[in-house]
């Protein structure tokens, strides 16, 4: 992988783990409605996602690059198989300011990306959905930013 865009891809997941560090309060207030039981699996989630973060980012450059074909990062598009039909869906998870329902990029927050948010490709799972519970396999896994979207800086325009 290019080094430009594995450092461009390495800065975007600091920047995430900055923002966890810094703002989640802010955002947790804001977008987590209920604070019982809710409060503690986000809670969960976001504490394993920064862990997560951190062992990526402590790896050397291999490695890294390896690392965001294994697990479902916020910015990862993850393919999705649902066992009972065969049906394969894409769906990119991303922060809630992110979201495009007609391009599946779907919250992190939502059912849906909770459950996908972590896992890993041929990882299975009953994803539950506002239409009931469907056993999936999850397929391919890919860091949908790694650079080429968002410049580091004007001369790579």
């Amino acid at each position: 992988m290019n080094h430009r865009i594995l450092n461009a891809t390495r800065e975007q997941l600091i920047q995430q783990l900055v923002f966890f560090d810094e703002q989640y309060s802010l955002f947790f207030d804001h977008y987590v409605r209920d604070y019982g039981k809710e409060k503690q699996i986000v809670d969960a989630l976001v504490r394993r996602y920064r862990e997560t973060l951190e062992e990526i980012l402590a790896k050397d450059d291999g490695a890294l690059s390896e690392s965001l074909e294994n697990v479902t990062l916020l910015g990862s598009s993850v393919k999705v198989r649902f066992e009972e039909d065969g049906y394969e869906e894409l769906f990119t998870v991303v922060f809630p300011t992110d979201i495009d329902p007609d391009h599946n990029r779907i919250s992190f927050l939502s059912p849906i990306g909770r459950q996908l948010l972590l896992t890993a490709p041929h990882e299975t799972l009953v994803l539950e959905s506002p239409v009931g519970r469907q056993p999936v396999q999850i397929g391919e896994v890919r860091f949908a930013y790694r650079g080429e979207v968002f410049p580091v800086n004007k001369e790579d325009l």
